[in-house]
């Protein structure tokens, strides 16, 4: 848990984050789609880098952060692709391109020995093999595996 320093109280306080998440789609030049390997708990799935937004923060800030922090790599976002319904909220999916850094060499708090539940390892998968993984979310794995073009504002449901 990240903490912030409050200056009313004279110490620190746990950040709050809200239940609405973000995360970004990131494809590269070898139509292989950005994606976190957890293992957690006896499970073996795979998420869209990405995570919580905080209180005070922006969905578009969190995303490109929660890259930085999971992938090593500065994103610039092109454009939402999707929402997601999901824990009652619609959560936005980015378009992102790479602007600086360095794939795999994410430092965020998931890599802390101490912080992590599982394993995080951040890799590349084949666009046309997101429908025979276990992606979450399952619905915007199976858009992205079948369609070719870049799509915007679709609206997709996981509750």
């Amino acid at each position: 848990m990240r903490f912030v320093h409050d200056s009313k109280s004279k110490g620190t306080i746990p950040l709050v984050r809200t239940k609405l998440r973000s995360a970004i789609i990131l494809v590269n030049e070898h139509d292989e789609v950005a994606l976190i390997r957890r293992e957690k708990e006896n499970l073996l799935y795979y998420v869209f880098p990405g995570g919580g937004v905080e209180f005070g923060h922006t969905a578009e800030e969190t995303a490109v952060r929660e890259a930085f922090e999971e992938l090593g790599v500065h994103v610039e976002l092109e454009g939402i692709a999707a929402h997601v319904a999901f824990n009652g909220e619609l959560n936005p999916y980015y378009w992102a391109r790479v602007t600086g850094g360095e794939f795999g060499t994410g430092t965020g708090e998931e890599f802390q020995a101490e912080q992590t539940n599982g394993s995080y390892t951040p890799m590349w998968v084949k666009r046309s093999a997101l429908s025979h993984l276990p992606v979450r979310p399952p619905s915007l794995a199976d858009l992205l595996a079948n369609e070719a073009e870049r799509f915007f504002n679709k609206t997709l449901a996981e509750d």
